[in-house]
């Protein structure tokens, strides 16, 4: 059997299976998010990957990265203008709060507790960690918050947080790259300040010329097609010019809808549509690079990161929303939506890789992520499900324009 067959292969029993697991989490009221993690690292290579021939190859990641990019614009084209207006306050406090609270915590704990491995300090390996943990994977949030059709100040003030994530996230692993590696703050800080606001402008120019072609479309099943074809132009031009894939999908989604004004729904309406086959590809993948060996080597630094990080969200998102003024269910659970982490962590961690202070431990520092991203991803979805039921905000119906 040749590699495509293989691949072709392996992609039906991971999406079967993860429909399959699915479904059965719908019946027990669980997030389907987790059980399509699930269904992936059943047929990962130390499982049952191996008895079949079947693993996770190159292939995967061109079609990980279009599934974060229609995550991304999701996430984009489901915050308005006059949320922001609204929220901006709380939104920005609680994204910089939260952020640095994930950094502070993960650095101590790895000072307090972790040791030196070979060819790093612990204060190199800690403040590594520390820049990673600052990012929020916006896919298990956004799939939680869709699948219950969740509304309300949490979900909103939270649409808005994993917005900003990345962003922050890429500034504060460039300002510590610069302290691990003794490049020059300006070189960094202008290659960071470039990446963001270069996404920016491509997403807001996308998003433009979206709403461009959308009004001279007036075919509902058109849409779909000129959308998704946006979107890896967009995610492609992106790569290329060394951007953030992420922002530029995440503003593209935004300003489409912006600029389109009160019929911006039908923008986002078509890939909605998709949405959840993009959620069985994008997570049953991520469970298919699970490994068995890496929990058990690096059991402490995994133990570590994963604890810290969510002490450092929750701790830092409530005091964030605290100082911002927000409602005490903002306050309260807000935190708890913030747990996922995967694909912007393992690109950090696989750049640290390609840095010489990290060339002996990179496979180390990747399996770790990987590890905790697989823990992150079962255990996020389950935490949001959890806070926005806490909060009162699960059960309402979206309203869908017609158009």
């Amino acid at each position: 059997m040749d590699s495509l067959s293989l691949i072709t292969l392996y992609l039906g029993i991971l999406m079967l299976s993860g429909l399959f697991f699915g479904l059965i989490a719908s019946r027990l009221g669980l997030p389907r998010v987790a059980a399509y993690v699930i269904a992936g690292m059943i047929f990962s290579p130390d499982l049952l990957g191996s008895t079949l021939n079947l693993k996770v190859g190159d292939w995967a990641e061109p079609l990980a990265t279009v599934a974060l990019g229609i995550i991304a614009y999701l996430i984009g084209g489901s915050i308005t203008a006059k949320q922001i207006q609204q929220m901006g306050k709380t939104v920005l406090g609680t994204a910089l709060s939260e952020s640095f609270g994930a950094v502070l915590f993960v650095f101590c704990s790895m000072m307090l507790l972790a040791s030196d491995k070979a060819g790093i300090t612990t204060f190199q390996m800690a403040l590594a960690f520390a820049a990673i943990a600052a990012s929020t994977a916006p896919a298990g949030t956004i799939a939680v918050l869709h699948q219950y059709r969740a509304s309300g100040p949490v979900s909103s003030v939270l649409l808005g947080v994993v917005a900003l994530d990345d962003a922050l996230g890429i500034v504060v692993f460039s300002l510590v790259l610069v302290v691990i590696t003794g490049e020059t703050l300006s070189a960094k800080l202008g290659l960071a300040a470039l990446e963001i606001c270069g996404a920016l402008v491509l997403g807001a120019f996308a998003g433009w010329g979206l709403k461009e072609f959308a009004s001279r479309i007036h075919k509902r099943e058109m849409r779909l097609p000129l959308v998704f074809g946006a979107i890896l132009l967009s995610v492609g031009l992106a790569e290329i010019w060394r951007l953030s894939p992420l922002l530029t999908a995440m503003a593209m989604g935004f300003s489409s809808r912006y600029f389109l004004g009160f019929s911006g729904d039908q923008l986002v309406e078509p890939i909605e549509f998709i949405e959840e086959l993009v959620f069985i590809i994008f997570f049953t993948l991520g469970g298919a690079h699970f490994e068995i060996n890496v929990f058990f080597q690096h059991m402490d630094l995994i133990g570590i990161y994963f604890i810290a990080r969510i002490i450092g969200k929750y701790v830092g998102a409530s005091l964030g929303a605290m100082i911002s003024g927000a409602s005490p269910p903002v306050i309260r659970w807000l935190g708890l939506g913030l747990v996922p982490q995967a694909g912007v962590a393992i690109g950090l961690v696989l750049t640290l890789g390609h840095k010489p202070a990290f060339h002996d431990v990179a496979t180390m520092m990747v399996n770790v992520i990987l590890a905790t991203t697989l823990l992150f991803e079962l255990v996020g979805p389950l935490a949001a499900y959890f806070a926005l039921r806490g909060a009162g905000e699960l059960g309402v119906k979206r309203k869908r324009r017609k158009f």
